[in-house]
């Protein structure tokens, strides 16, 4: 059954209730100015926190990872053996375009996470796919942040193999269906049909298994590094701070 969350008379509510909320918070802390928090400043924490939880770990962290060949991107995503995004919402960010933004990430991640201000949480709970994690950040008394979880991300079961398999470039998708299906392929394919072909002829689990294996490949180092203009990937370094939650 589809969750209705996510469709756009939703996003027009969350954003209504952040701006209750936001009065409401107002009122009660007249006395105690509210500094907005900012994107860049979520990212910051987020990007420092992941990369650390990434250390040791056969999994790399990723800025801007494009999807479906460039429709959309996400923040920050997590590639191991599953596919995890995370999106910021600040409390300074237009959520304009979060509509089409959660149908491309719910057909490409295995589990995805909203990180925002404690002024779109609340909604984000409510209005948010029921799957989706909600992570919220809190501004401390010397002005760093804390994450605290909301909600943990689930498995998500809406994932749409032909857009999985859009990661892979043509060569890379070439071997991968010759070696699993013992096939050749017609010298003329386009990227497009190979796609069509990897999603119709492997389960979901090979192809996610096959995509972060060569994502892997590509981004080639635990730590994250300058982007290389032909690998689709952007990759900045970072330091760490505390973190309270990761999927």
């Amino acid at each position: 059954m589809r969750d209705a969350r996510g469709s756009l008379p939703a996003i027009l509510a969350l954003q209504f209730l952040a701006y209750m909320h936001n009065i409401v918070h107002n009122m009660a802390t007249a006395s105690l100015p509210y500094v907005p928090i900012t994107e860049r400043e979520l990212r910051d924490h987020l990007r420092a926190c992941l990369v650390v939880a990434a250390q040791g770990l056969d999994c790399r962290v990723v800025e801007e990872l494009s999807i479906e060949q460039g429709s959309a991107r996400v923040d920050l995503a997590v590639i191991g053996d599953t596919l995890e995004a995370y999106e910021i919402k600040s409390d300074l960010d237009d959520f304009g375009r979060l509509h089409n933004q959660i149908h491309a990430y719910n057909r490409v991640f295995d589990r995805i996470t909203i990180v925002t201000g404690p002024q779109y949480a609340p909604a984000a709970l409510e209005l948010m796919p029921s799957w989706w994690g909600v992570i919220e950040a809190h501004r401390q008394d010397d002005g760093s942040l804390e994450f605290v979880a909301r909600r943990e991300a689930v498995p998500n079961l809406a994932q749409d193999a032909r857009s999985v398999a859009m990661f892979l470039w043509r060569d890379e998708a070439i071997e991968v269906l010759e070696s699993q299906t013992g096939a050749s392929t017609p010298k003329r394919a386009t990227r497009t049909q190979l796609h069509g072909w990897l999603a119709q002829s492997l389960s979901l689990a090979q192809l996610r298994r096959s995509v972060t294996r060569r994502l892997l490949d590509r981004v080639g180092t635990t730590r994250l590094r300058p982007s290389r203009p032909d690998d689709g990937l952007s990759h900045l370094d970072a330091s760490c701070s505390g973190f309270h939650y990761l999927t």
